[in-house]
């Protein structure tokens, strides 16, 4: 699904810090001059076929390169791991970190003295998402988290390709200038205690995320981005796979238990990496969208021209992560309606209580975002420059239309799915929508490092091919709307893939 990999994602990491202007920008550049030296210290490795041979001969430039990455990488996970220690003591095994609306925040002294990891008894420590000080900590819970993820994957990449090789291990243990030895930061990593608390503060913030978005809160725009880079790490993946005492240090080994092949590994680490900085800085734009200026008559004006389960498709170049994702459109959503139109489908009785609620209040549209599937207003949708609305053509049955409302419903609350596997729906990502809402459409796929994604230019593909199943009902381009043959129009704006394909 993505062009460009990973030197687009280092080239476009450096304005995060620059134009984010917000209180992650530091934390971002921090991650990304650590993602930028990781990356540079696997390609040595691969290039000099250090983990192939037992003593790889190294030229002395080549050895003085090595203490040099070695000595930067210590530096910038001395930036990084502040986030995580201040907040490790949370996720001790005797310490139970509760989410509570009915206690106040009461982290204090479990931050400020840690009880020892030995004590026993378990200390009951109660985070209140609704109070000043519960919401600042979950905060730094998740940016805390997101510092740890990185830090893991960074050793798994960055230094464990060098741990087996005897000449290398001496070189870099015993020869870098600094008073953190590589054996220092390999016991930190096998660290059982480590591993657990890494996996309990995994679990409570995907609790913490399932619980706003089963009550419709959406999260801080920082959260979102935290979150999104925890999930894309290597380690995240794996955490959610298997018991974190079992994993193995090898790479190799590591990518077998996530389902990669040795043959994908170099790609899947350019993979990983831009589809965590590509979520990143998803929130980083440098204006505001050409329709989000729209007049509120005019919002109603569109809204009327909308019928439930017509497909939405958005394009916003002003955002950084818009130049990461191949074709024309970027995004992908389902409108659903409001209370009355889903009265007259007949399913109203049958959509939970929350999601009424969130209807009732002007949600009309399901889409996944970073932070999970949700029902959004047309307002807050609106923030792009261009639209495209399709809608199925021909007769559709009462029957079908019910199924596919209701399947759209049952998406909602789901996790963003960062793997971007369109044939696995524990999670999901923004595209799917419209493959699991209409399965029986035959929906271009294309298979991308092992798994199978669709990209919404995919989607649009379907409106322009020789037999359309899909109409252009609306387009907006540059904030304008168009008018005229819309599917003529439609066919030069997306991929010129796509438009060969139409021609077939």
């Amino acid at each position: 699904m993505w062009r460009f990999f990973l030197g687009v994602v280092l080239t476009l990491v450096w304005p995060l810090s620059v134009q984010a202007g917000s209180s992650s920008s530091e934390f971002g550049q921090q991650v990304a001059d650590l993602v930028a030296l990781r990356t540079e210290a696997y390609q040595f490795a691969v290039k000099h076929k250090i983990t192939e041979q037992k003593t790889p001969a190294l030229t002395r430039a080549q050895s003085n390169q090595m203490r040099e990455l070695a000595l930067r990488y210590i530096a910038l996970r001395a930036r990084l791991l502040p986030y995580a220690s201040e907040m490790a003591p949370l996720f001790q095994t005797n310490v139970k970190l509760t989410l509570s609306t009915e206690h106040a925040t009461n982290a204090e002294q479990i931050l400020s003295e840690p009880p020892p990891s030995i004590q026993r008894g378990i200390r009951t420590v109660y985070v209140n998402p609704n109070d000043a000080k519960g919401a600042r900590l979950l905060h730094d819970i998740q940016r805390g988290l997101a510092a740890a993820l990185v830090l893991m994957d960074s050793y798994q990449i960055a230094i464990e390709p060098y741990r087996d090789n005897a000449t290398i291990g001496y070189l870099l243990t015993y020869d870098v200038r600094s008073k953190t030895t590589l054996r220092e930061l390999s016991n930190n990593y096998y660290s059982s205690e480590y591993r657990v608390r890494l996996q309990r503060a995994t679990q409570f913030v995907d609790q913490l995320m399932a619980y706003r978005r089963s009550q419709g809160k959406a999260a801080s725009d920082d959260e979102n981005n935290y979150y999104a880079l925890s999930q894309s790490t290597i380690w995240y993946v794996t955490l959610h796979q298997g018991n974190p005492l079992a994993l193995t240090g090898s790479l190799r080994q590591l990518f077998n238990t996530v389902g990669q092949g040795e043959k994908k590994l170099q790609n899947t680490l350019s993979y990983g990496l831009s589809m965590g900085f590509g979520n990143m800085i998803g929130l980083v734009k440098t204006r505001g969208g050409k329709l989000s200026r729209l007049k509120p008559d005019e919002v109603a004006a569109l809204e009327k021209q909308l019928k439930p389960l017509d497909i939405l498709l958005e394009k916003t170049p002003f955002r950084l992560s818009d130049k990461m994702i191949p074709g024309h459109y970027g995004h992908v959503a389902i409108w659903l309606g409001s209370e009355q139109e889903l009265r007259e489908l007949g399913i109203w009785s049958q959509i939970p209580a929350q999601y009424q609620q969130s209807i009732r209040e002007g949600g009309r549209i399901v889409e996944a975002l970073r932070s999970g599937v949700t029902i959004s207003p047309l307002q807050r949708f609106l923030d792009i420059d261009d639209l495209l609305v399709l809608r199925q053509n021909g007769e559709i049955r009462s029957n079908d239309q019910q199924t596919a409302a209701l399947t759209a419903i049952e998406q909602v609350g789901k996790e963003y799915d960062f793997n971007f596997d369109v044939l696995t729906h524990e999670r999901i990502v923004c595209s799917e929508l419209a493959y699991v809402v209409f399965p029986d459409l035959p929906w271009p796929l294309a298979r991308t490092l092992g798994r199978y994604t669709i990209s919404p230019d995919n989607v649009a593909q379907l409106a322009i091919r020789e037999k359309p199943l899909l109409d252009p009902v609306i387009l907006y381009r540059d904030g304008t709307p168009l008018t005229g043959d819309l599917r003529k129009t439609l066919a030069k704006l997306i991929a010129p893939e796509s438009s060969v394909m139409a021609q077939k």
